[in-house]
């Protein structure tokens, strides 16, 4: 019985549940809008990595889908944070560039797209530029976990640093248990968009907290 992808089947209903629930109860603020696509993303993931594992959807395109859903990550979630602190100008926006380099060169080079390997638990791929791939994808994380954990440390209100506990410890416990794991499994290096992906999970349900919580009730209290 083939049971590749089942884990991304399992992590995308339980996202597709948070954003549902974050679309009935949340405030619709901008903050909450820009982390509602987030976890958007993350369910998008898993949803195309299911296809290409369980149903064997592995054609390129499918492979670029998947690429595109994980390169808006990094860019969204350095712009969300900058949006959140209050410190947004428009030239912010240019954090997006090397994110559409990278949307429009992969299908310039789309034959050299593949899937190498399925699991259960994860996928690997083969693309080009990955070590400048992987450059641009870490660098704009480790710019939001910077930025959340000044704003935690400088926040004087209980409410309002409790409320960004959610949202920095979602981003912790996500990429440092990630970083760890690397240390001492290689496999989590060779398929770390999958499994990163994966204990992203971490992250959507931090942000799903997060976005239930904040309200603009709570900043007047």
């Amino acid at each position: 019985m083939n049971l590749d992808g089942a884990i991304s089947l399992l992590i995308a209903c339980i996202e597709l549940l948070y954003i549902i629930n974050i679309l009935i109860y949340a405030e619709k603020s901008l903050t909450n809008k820009l982390l509602i696509a987030t976890i958007g993303l993350l369910f998008g993931y898993q949803f195309i990595e299911f296809f290409i594992c369980f149903m064997g959807l592995q054609n390129q395109i499918f492979i670029y889908l998947a690429l595109l859903d994980i390169t808006l990550l990094p860019p969204l979630g350095l712009y969300t944070v900058i949006q959140y602190t209050g410190k947004l100008k428009s030239y912010h926006k240019y954090i997006f560039l090397p994110a559409l380099f990278f949307i429009i060169y992969y299908p310039l080079v789309l034959d050299k797209l593949a899937v190498t390997k399925c699991t259960v638990l994860y996928a690997m791929y083969n693309y080009p530029l990955g070590p400048l791939y992987a450059t641009f994808y870490y660098l704009p994380i480790i710019g939001t976990m910077i930025i959340l954990n000044k704003r935690w440390g400088s926040e004087t209100d209980p409410k309002q640093k409790a409320l960004v506990r959610y949202y920095f410890f979602g981003y912790i416990f996500t990429f440092i248990p990630g970083m760890i794991i690397a240390l001492f499994w290689q496999t989590f290096v060779t398929a770390v968009e999958s499994l990163l992906c994966k204990l992203a999970f971490v992250l959507a349900t931090f942000l799903t907290i997060f976005v239930l919580k904040n309200k603009s009730k709570l900043k007047l209290e």
